[in-house]
């Protein structure tokens, strides 16, 4: 009679580790529909039947890439718009160098997900869109928050959003390690995070002890109102 297998949680995650690091690949290249569960048992050196020790098949895979990308993100920003002991732009700034650190991490696995949801399985797909809508509404809030404790510029919320978004996203397009000198993830994240934020917050509180500064900030912030309330010219 065999052995029964030994799997050990550390063992465990190392596989199924290896198992998404062989789908981010092969789904890339192939699709979801045109990749085999053969094909990514042979990735990683196990039997079909192996994979099946870990993994139901590649629509759990799929769930697992969602899942460390699309939910952990969404359940993040959403924990970090309910706290409201703390100032809100420590809590954006925080949820922006977050989502982009992860991304900087697995810049091929999050540009998989971008660039495949539409072949996503129903069931994943709904987790995925409730999850970007949930990642969405928690960024409004948070940029909400800021300005109402008046750290922000007179931006437009939603288009804010969307824009800081679209910052960290684009990430997964971009970035390349060796193309980052010897900067982590997470020094590049901050990075990032800072020059995206300086659209956002407000600068009064490096200005308060110059009145000069204070009034140019103020022509600014009517610059900004009248072009908004006005629209595009022409």
């Amino acid at each position: 009679m065999p052995k029964p297998t030994v799997r050990t949680s550390g063992r465990h995650d190392l596989i199924l580790d290896q198992l998404l690091d062989a789908a981010e690949g092969l789904f890339a290249r192939q699709g979801v529909a045109g990749t085999s569960l053969s094909e990514l048992a042979d990735a990683i050196g196990l039997t079909r039947t192996g994979v099946y020790h870990y993994v139901k098949g590649k629509d759990e895979l799929l769930e697992h890439l969602v899942r460390g990308f699309t939910l952990e993100t969404a359940d993040k920003l959403t924990d970090l718009a309910g706290e409201v002991s703390r100032p809100a732009d420590v809590r954006l700034r925080e949820g922006v160098s977050s989502m982009a650190k992860r991304i900087a991490e697995h810049p091929r696995r999050f540009r998989l997900l971008l660039t495949s949801e539409d072949s996503f399985p129903e069931a994943i797909a709904k987790q995925h869109r409730a999850a970007r809508r949930a990642t969405l509404d928690a960024m409004i809030t948070l940029i909400d928050q800021v300005k109402a404790e008046g750290g922000a510029r007179p931006v437009d919320t939603r288009l804010a959003a969307f824009a800081l978004l679209g910052v960290t996203n684009w990430m997964a397009f971009w970035y390349q390690a060796d193309q980052v000198g010897d900067r982590t993830p997470q020094q590049v994240a901050d990075l990032l995070t800072s020059i995206a934020l300086d659209g956002v917050f407000s600068q009064r509180a490096d200005s308060v002890d110059s009145l000069k500064g204070v009034v140019a900030l103020l022509h600014e912030d009517v610059d900004r109102l009248s072009q908004f309330v006005d629209g595009p010219s022409g």
